[in-house]
């Protein structure tokens, strides 16, 4: 397709006993249907969950081993945030604030993910440096560990960086707002960022990958849209994918210095300029079922047309082109 084409954005039992004085193989059988039904009925039933942990006010600084509800805001003022340091926990925020002294404050991290398989969910992180982080910077520590974290349902806000994952740390949003940072989300160094289902909208920089291994970052299925220079940007060695992803109304749709990109089924829409590209050797950079409105200039590279059975991203508006 043309770069500025449409856009894509039983169990049975042993019978009881014959009766004295003679009986016959029915009565053998009557009470193996009973323990059968009584199976089947115990196999249907619901089974128990466990209850929720209970709601608990955890202070500022706190290093949390176990699951934990909150019962109320965290507010720190001296930048000491909370720390999840056991695999498979959950930092339920429950619709309450976690709250930084400030996107300015270095060194300070409202959620630091210091074991794998963790959940933080369900409420607003703000004021942070970094607001959820996974991973520490290679000059603070001698062996590379990694750590994990799924963020759900968050409002990362306000911060330095939304979602930061740098050296061994892996960060999956999803179904999440990144508004209103530095950086939405940060994928710097061997760190690697997922985001799915969620919108950066109103950052200074959408999405940035930097140095990363490939599929660094990953935006599938979101909306990066009014932030303030790109929606989605990467540097030396950066890797990006797009997928199902729509970028709107950005100065730069998509910034690409230094490093590879593949981009599917995604659309570029109202961008002043969709998309900046500067590759070194080695970089690499495809498309696929992808388009962009007339607003914002053609998509410098090719496109691959859409594959039979596939179409490009549906959208709206004016200033879409006709074929």
């Amino acid at each position: 397709m043309r770069a500025d084409g449409p856009v894509t954005a039983a169990a049975g039992g042993r019978g009881g006993a014959v009766p004295r004085g003679g009986g016959t193989t029915r009565a053998r059988t009557a009470p193996a249907a009973g323990l059968l039904a009584t199976a089947l009925l115990a196999a249907s039933a619901p089974t128990a969950t466990a209850a929720p942990p209970r709601a608990v006010v955890v202070p500022c600084g706190a290093v949390l081993t176990t699951s934990a509800r909150l019962a109320a805001d965290v507010v720190c003022p001296g930048g000491q945030g909370l720390t999840l340091a056991a695999d498979g926990i959950e930092l339920n925020l429950n619709g309450h604030d976690l709250t930084g002294p400030g996107a300015a404050s270095t060194l300070t991290t409202g959620v630091l993910v210091e074991a794998d398989g963790v959940v933080v969910r369900n409420g607003r992180v703000s004021g942070w440096a970094s607001g959820v982080r996974a991973g520490v910077d290679r000059d603070l520590r001698l062996a590379l560990q990694t750590s994990s974290a799924t963020v759900r349902g968050v409002r990362l806000e306000g911060n330095g960086t939304g979602a930061h994952a740098i050296d061994g740390g892996s960060l999956s949003v999803r179904g999440s707002r990144l508004a209103g940072n530095g950086l939405g989300g940060y994928a710097y160094h061997r760190g690697r960022l997922l985001v799915e289902g969620s919108t950066a909208e109103g950052n200074d920089t959408g999405l940035f990958a930097y140095g990363d291994d490939r599929d660094g970052l990953v935006v599938r299925g979101s909306t990066v849209r009014g932030n303030r220079s790109s929606g989605v940007a990467c540097g030396q060695s950066g890797d990006v994918v797009l997928e199902r992803t729509t970028v709107q109304r950005n100065p730069v749709g998509l910034d690409l210095d230094a490093c590879s990109a593949r981009i599917t089924g995604s659309a570029f829409v109202w961008n002043t300029v969709h998309a900046a590209v500067r590759l070194d050797l080695g970089d690499v950079l495809t498309a696929r079922c992808t388009g962009a409105t007339r607003d914002g200039g053609p998509l410098p590279f090719p496109v691959e047309p859409c594959g039979p059975g596939s179409a490009p991203a549906a959208s709206t508006g004016r200033g879409w082109p006709a074929g």
